[in-house]
């Protein structure tokens, strides 16, 4: 799957000209053409004739159950490949090789904080591939970290709005001190201890808290949700092949691929402890 990259130039402060200036040109340069591959993903169903048959306690048929719970199994590994650093891979033409997407983490370029010894990934227009990140030193997240990733991301013109991070890396980022008081009145009732924070308002923006628990724990992710999408070449399907023997078959089936319009309007902060 593929799509355009541009860019406006920078601003000319000095675009001024006389009266009657005859017009000159330059050449435009045309918009970069990125892209992804889509990967297959799949969850198998096997169930014994008997086993669909037999009465069973709380549900009437074992297939529509499992097909229910592949079904959001099969989105949750979706979830997990979508945030990873995994580079893209063609695949082989033969099918010895199953095709890879790029993951969200290995796309981020522009706006990246990493451990000492860390390398960015990133969309190689030499090859038409997303290359994985190298990890780096692991360190403490602070909030000098996330201030300077959101600047440096209004800076290259984006504006993340939500920063998502894995359950431990939440209670890192509760604990920042910020210029905010953490306990409030309740008036007549017992003062409260505010001992989470779900929103954070910096010097660029704010930017909603998403705890998530498919991350892995050394990343924190400031996300624009304009210019990132799943795409789907084949959204998620019920393939039923041909029954054999005594049992029936299914098989959850997708095809997908992360779009990522801009990385620059992103950040990521990386090889965390």
């Amino acid at each position: 799957m593929e799509w355009q990259l541009d860019t406006l130039a920078p601003a000319d402060a000095n675009n001024a000209f006389p009266e009657g200036d005859e017009y000159t040109y330059t050449d435009v340069n045309p918009p970069a053409r990125v892209g992804n591959y889509t990967q297959i993903s799949r969850k198998t169903i096997l169930i014994s004739g008997t086993l669909e048959e037999v009465k069973k306690a709380g549900r009437s048929s074992e297939m529509k159950y499992q097909a229910m719970k592949k079904g959001l199994e099969l989105k949750k590994d979706q979830e997990v490949i979508l945030l990873s650093s995994q580079a893209s891979n063609a695949g082989a033409s033969a099918g010895a090789t199953a095709r890879r997407l790029g993951g969200f983490s290995a796309w981020l370029t522009t706006n990246v904080s990493r451990g000492a010894g860390g390398a960015n990934g990133g969309f190689n227009s030499g090859t038409g591939l997303v290359a994985a990140p190298t990890a780096g030193t692991a360190r403490a997240w602070t909030e000098s970290m996330l201030k300077d990733m959101q600047q440096a991301a209004y800076a290259a013109g984006g504006g993340p709005s939500m920063i998502m991070m894995p359950v431990a890396q939440k209670r890192v980022f509760s604990s920042f001190p910020g210029i905010a008081q953490n306990r409030r009145d309740t008036g007549d009732k017992a003062a409260t201890i505010v001992a989470a924070a779900d929103v954070y308002l910096g010097d660029f923006g704010r930017l909603a808290t998403v705890p998530n628990r498919q991350m892995p724990n050394g990343s924190v992710l400031g996300i624009d949700p304009d210019y990132v999408e799943l795409g789907y070449l084949r959204p998620m399907f019920v393939d039923k092949p041909a029954k054999t023997g005594d049992a029936w078959k299914t098989v959850m089936v997708a095809e997908y691929t992360l779009v990522v319009p801009n990385e620059a309007a992103h950040f990521g902060i990386f090889d965390l402890s």
